[in-house]
């Protein structure tokens, strides 16, 4: 017999999963989201996931990577762009910084 969590580590994350909280819960959420996310540019919102993974991984590059879905060559070029856009961004083994 199969545990919960080995049933959950083989299902991606979709809304049906979800379902798991509350409605009056799940509808916050989804606002808090839609009002920290409105009135943001696609880049302004994935510059801040990517270093916000980035300070979660404590720098680590390949982790974060990783948890974000892409290369590191992707996530270094990426890293460059912002740093050339005068953005901090932390050395490895580094704690980033806390705002970008």
């Amino acid at each position: 017999m199969r545990s919960a969590q080995d049933m959950t580590e083989k299902q991606p994350l979709a809304p049906s999963n979800a379902a798991v909280l509350p409605s009056s819960v799940a509808d916050q959420t989804a606002e808090a989201l839609r009002r920290i996310l409105v009135g943001h540019t696609i880049a302004d919102v994935e510059r801040r996931l990517i270093l916000d993974t980035l300070a979660h991984c404590l720098g680590n590059r390949t982790h974060a990577a990783r948890i974000l879905g892409i290369s590191i060559r992707t996530l270094r070029n990426k890293l460059n762009e912002y740093m050339e856009a005068g953005i901090p961004v932390p050395e490895p083994g580094q704690k980033p910084p806390l705002a970008a």
